[in-house]
């Protein structure tokens, strides 16, 4: 795992070439190990390539960036790809040698060989910039799933690419200005679908696409290269996610797992060998001394070591989190677990490791979230709505649950599907937001086509909203998943990889029908039935707590007077006193506001940190 940063521009008086070793420098924690650059004009434009390594892979000079064919192609990358041995061997029998064992320089000579057609051949997490000064063109490729982001801003004098924002701003010409339609849409889910930012011209490149600049006219094309749909299936489940895992614990450093004691993290320990199991425990409750005594069970069932790392206390300073959150995720995205990822990452690099595997993706592939059972039942949910809509209203419903509840009700109402969808992710419900925007009517049609564009990407059918969610998350709430981890885990020079976000093992989840997915009422069962293959009975039927932040606790200590006093800067795009009702309504107890207040008090240190 490395980062990558990139311009092309008209040739001008300004230094961009320091304007790029800014952009290095303040994404050093990308790549602590050494960094390059290579600067070169080719037709009318000044062009430069700069690289922070982490080694992980031929840690020797051999494997260093940017990489250089010796024919005018030049290649910075990020990421791994798998399957570079397989690559390499077809190489090798076409005649081509190798100074090194990097998986870098098994993409160049693929490209020396096949041209963008190599691009479709690689499975990977990866994000890279090839430039060819003979065809006088550059390629900036990002993975088939999106796991490695890669940002971008273009403007009439030039194009500029970077693995952060951050490093991106570090080019004067970079205008980082907030865009008022994804702060409307940052407010109904808790993120923003890509290609968008927060930021008006800062863009992501989406997942198996390439950007392709023609040097010589200045044309620039968006080019799909590859599709999930596309990757072979006829493998068992249980094959295919061993194989992942076993091609992703190739490194030439040592490989940990970030495990919560839950289906996906298990599989992925039972294969990792003698991998260390980290962690994270936050405030002492029944729930998380349940999962602590299971992670542990497992953790001794398989011979492993269990790292605990104690994320948060009563004593802590909630800002100290909540700033590192708001200052580091960069894009609009109020996810706490930033910062358990953060800690965790922290304390496994300070016990050796470089690379750590992940269970994500498990519940986007397999159906694995709650609300996909709930998606099962789309046409009763909406048969029943008056009835619940009544029972909200006269809080017939266990406290705990009023979150759930709300965000059910709200899925409900809405008529346009990809909108409903939205409010069962967000925490927000249609009045809040109609009484937070003055122009709501506007700003929600224009997120309405937006939802639309997402839909027309869809191939399967639509009446299956189990399937039509997994299509919506993978470019939405997987998506922003991916971002958080990325960063966190690099803000501490971690490299995580993902197996079951395999290409091979998502095409897999979602060659699975609906049915297979949720059989007997259990999400994501095929993994539940892999994980009874692996395990104890004992080990595997016992209810699983979830995953959730102490954030009540934080907004608590807060209070209603400390929490209100911080909101300055939201009202610029927010009406101040839903606002304050909403302050008011869950200090009272009369409502359970916690993640609602959460998103405000993220969104105004957001501001702050990037617009003071």
């Amino acid at each position: 795992m490395c980062g990558l940063s990139f311009f092309c521009v008209k040739q001008s008086a300004s230094d961009t070439n320091l304007q790029l070793e800014a952009s290095l420098a303040v994404t050093k924690h990308r790549g602590p190990d050494a960094s390059g650059t290579y600067f070169t004009t080719v037709a009318d434009f000044q062009i430069g390539l700069g690289h922070n390594r982490l080694s992980i892979l031929d840690l020797t000079a051999a494997g260093s960036q940017p990489m250089h064919a010796g024919n005018g192609i030049s290649i910075i990358f990020n990421g791994e790809v798998f399957n570079h041995h397989e690559l390499r061997d077809d190489l090798v029998k076409k005649g081509y040698t190798f100074n090194g064992t990097s998986d870098t320089e098994v993409i160049l000579k693929l490209y020396v060989e096949y041209k963008e057609q190599a691009f479709k051949q690689l499975q990977g997490m990866f994000s890279l910039v090839i430039l060819d000064e003979n065809a006088r063109k550059f390629f900036l490729v990002r993975d088939v799933v999106g796991i490695k982001p890669v940002y971008y801003y273009s403007s009439a004098n030039g194009f500029y690419a970077c693995s952060e924002i951050r490093g991106l701003k570090s080019y004067p010409e970079v205008v980082a200005e907030i865009d008022n339609d994804d702060v409307f849409e940052f407010f109904n889910n808790g993120f923003i679908y890509e290609p968008n930012t927060g930021y008006k011209a800062i863009k992501k490149v989406q997942p198996g696409t390439y950007i392709e600049f023609d040097l010589t006219t200045g044309a620039r094309t968006t080019v799909r290269y590859q599709d999930i749909i596309n990757f072979n299936t006829q493998r068992s489940i249980a094959d295919t996610i061993e194989s992942a895992v076993t091609r992703q614990l190739e490194a030439d450093v040592p490989v940990g797992v970030f495990f919560s004691g839950g289906a996906d993290s298990s599989i992925l320990a039972n294969y990792t060998g003698a991998a260390d199991l980290f962690f994270a425990k936050y405030e002492e409750t029944e729930d998380s001394a349940v999962d602590m005594k299971f992670s542990a069970d497992i953790a001794k069932h398989l011979g492993k070591e269990l790292k605990v790392t104690e994320i948060l206390d009563a004593n802590d300073n909630p800002f100290e989190s909540i700033d590192f959150v708001a200052k580091n995720t960069e894009e609009l995205v109020s996810d706490y677990t930033f910062w358990a990822t953060y800690r965790l990452s922290d304390e496994a690099r300070k016990s050796g490791y470089t690379v750590m595997l992940s269970g994500m993706g498990g519940d986007e592939a397999f159906a694995g979230y709650p609300r996909y059972k709930v998606l099962k039942h789309h046409n009763l949910i909406r048969a029943v709505y008056p009835l619940l809509k009544s029972l909200l209203k006269l809080n017939l419903f266990p406290k705990k649950l009023d979150k759930k509840f709300e965000r059910l009700v709200s899925y409900a109402q809405e008529s346009y599907w990809p909108l409903a969808y939205s409010r069962m992710l967000g925490y927000f419900s249609k009045q809040e937001l109609s009484n937070f925007f003055s122009n709501y009517s506007t700003l929600e049609n224009t997120y309405k086509q937006r939802l639309d564009n997402v839909l027309s990407q869809y191939k399967g059918d639509v009446d299956d909203k189990v399937k039509c969610a997994q299509h919506f998350d993978m470019t939405g709430f997987l998506s922003h998943n991916l971002g958080v981890s990325d960063k966190a885990s690099m803000l501490a020079s971690i490299e995580l990889r993902v197996p079951l976000l395999d290409e091979r093992v998502v095409a897999n989840g979602f060659a699975t029908s609906s049915a297979d997915l949720l059989k007997d009422g259990a999400p994501k069962a095929p993994l539940k039935t892999l994980l009874k293959s692996l395990l104890p009975s004992t080990l595997v039927n016992r209810p699983k707590t979830g995953f959730n932040p102490p954030l009540d606790g934080i907004i608590l200590r807060l209070g209603a007077e400390r929490l209100a006093s911080e909101f300055q800067r939201i009202y610029q795009f927010l009406n101040r006193e839903e606002v304050e009702r909403l302050i008011k309504s869950h200090f009272s107890g009369a409502a359970n506001n916690t993640y609602k207040l959460w998103q405000l008090l993220y969104f105004e240190r957001w501001l702050k940190f990037n617009f003071a």
